[in-house]
């Protein structure tokens, strides 16, 4: 009954509060939700007998309810050799909260980022041009409804056309698919998401192939989201590169440092302190999406790749998460296909 009384709470625009940054001012309590309410949520369980990841469903009711994220192919509890690298990073959620912020037990996430990873999102495809009341893109999800006047990825959009799904499961692997067509913005495209671990490797592929069936083009980003678990506060986190990494805004110096290709933290990060900016540094050729983060007091780790340039690169951390955010353009004018590939490869003590 709690979640069902938490996603109800009546939002206003000047209720929401913080948006990932100090002051952090806590939410109504009787806005909240616990984590663990979302446990039981429709979910598949694949293995190949090395490696584990448990994978929520889409659906209206299911994991992900809101507007950030592609709601197929959520994946949490990636399990590698007894570590987990993909726990919750927050105890609460709260539909009055931007972003997050934090009460008494910890860490509070807006609805809209009950995500855990890896995970895609979607930049917005026409809200612009859909004006005030208009119907725009984001793929992953589906069509949205524009009800304010600035896009805003933490903001829960009203879903007009969620398409027809469809999820074909095996013991190591799942397909998810999402159509939408006829609707009347224009806009049209066919989606297949296949997250399959590999035989005999602790290897994760996810495989998109996304064909715009639509009358207008379509002309946005995708990204994964990671929402990474390797080590206490990030504590000893290595992130190597194959190019001289460098920050477009000020990192602490007592807690993170730069090497040429590499980036280490000091120190774990404790309390409510965030780490966060653009990375440069990075070429158009996809050899450069190309990552390994490493945590180097444990051995515990995972090289992240995929077959596209880097257009924008964020890293961001809190004391319960962290996730390296390579973004790729997606063009596509009416009746063209495209396909990209994340590979995940883990490792543990003594593989690095």
């Amino acid at each position: 009954m709690r979640i069902v009384l938490a996603s109800l709470f009546v939002v206003t625009a000047g209720t929401a509060l913080a948006q990932g940054n100090a002051p952090y001012i806590p939410p109504p309590k009787d806005s909240t939700t616990p984590a663990s309410a979302w446990d039981d949520m429709p979910s598949k369980t694949i293995t190949n007998g090395i490696i584990s990841a448990k994978v929520y469903l889409p659906g209206e009711f299911g994991f992900y309810r809101g507007t950030r994220f592609d709601h197929a192919g959520m994946i949490t509890h990636i399990t590698y050799k007894g570590h987990d690298y993909g726990r919750y990073w927050f105890v609460k959620t709260s539909p009055v909260v931007q972003n997050f912020t934090y009460d008494s037990d910890g860490l509070v996430a807006n609805n809209n980022n009950v995500a855990a990873g890896p995970v895609e999102e979607f930049g917005e495809n026409g809200f612009n041009a859909a004006g005030p009341g208009g119907r725009f893109l984001k793929i992953g999800v589906g069509i949205l409804k524009r009800d304010n006047d600035k896009y805003d990825r933490f903001h829960t959009y009203p879903i007009l056309n969620r398409g027809v799904r469809t999820t074909r499961a095996t013991k190591s692997g799942i397909t998810f698919t999402q159509v939408i067509a006829g609707d009347p913005s224009g806009y049209g495209y066919r989606f297949t998401k296949t997250v399959t671990l590999v035989p005999g490797k602790p290897t994760m592929l996810i495989e998109d192939r996304l064909t715009n069936t639509g009358e207008k083009p379509i002309d946005t980003t995708v990204y994964n989201h990671h929402f990474m678990t390797l080590s206490p506060g990030e504590d000893g986190v290595e992130l190597q590169a194959p190019f001289t990494l460098a920050h477009a805004r000020p990192m602490p110096a007592d807690v993170v440092k730069f090497d040429g290709k590499s980036m280490t933290y000091l120190r774990g990060l404790t309390g409510r302190e965030q780490v966060a900016s653009d990375l440069t540094g990075f070429g158009d050729s996809a050899g450069d999406n190309d990552f390994r983060i490493t945590a180097t007091k444990t051995g515990y780790g995972v090289r992240l790749r995929a077959d596209r340039p880097v257009t924008r690169l964020l890293w961001w951390s809190v004391p319960s998460t962290m996730g390296i955010e390579p973004y790729m353009d997606v063009k596509l004018k009416p009746g063209e296909s495209m396909h990209w590939t994340h590979t995940l490869d883990y490792f543990g003590p003594g593989q690095g």
